[in-house]
């Protein structure tokens, strides 16, 4: 039987982009994850995280500020490609 390890992955803020309506925010962010990887993450609350933000995995679930959040599903991406994709949304 295979033992279950603890992974942990620590995502810092580099860029956000609000949109949406007030009390209906719709915010994008580029991150930079402790693996060396990037992506564009959105919460699923609509949480906009600012620039120099932390968020933090454990296992299976992500933190924010030790409050677990849900983030809409996202892929891994290189530096370039994130940048690219994060301004589209610009």
């Amino acid at each position: 039987m295979k033992s279950k390890k603890s992974v942990f992955i620590e995502g810092h803020i580099l860029s956000n982009s609000c949109h949406g309506q007030v009390g209906q925010p719709f915010c994008i962010h580029r991150v930079r994850f402790s693996n060396g990887k990037y992506a564009i993450i959105r919460v699923a609350s609509g949480i906009c995280f600012k620039l120099g933000d932390i968020i933090k995995r454990s296992d299976c679930e992500w933190f924010y500020k030790r409050t677990t959040i849900r983030l809409l599903s996202f892929e891994y991406l290189e530096d370039d490609e994130s940048r690219r994709q994060f301004f589209e949304y610009q």
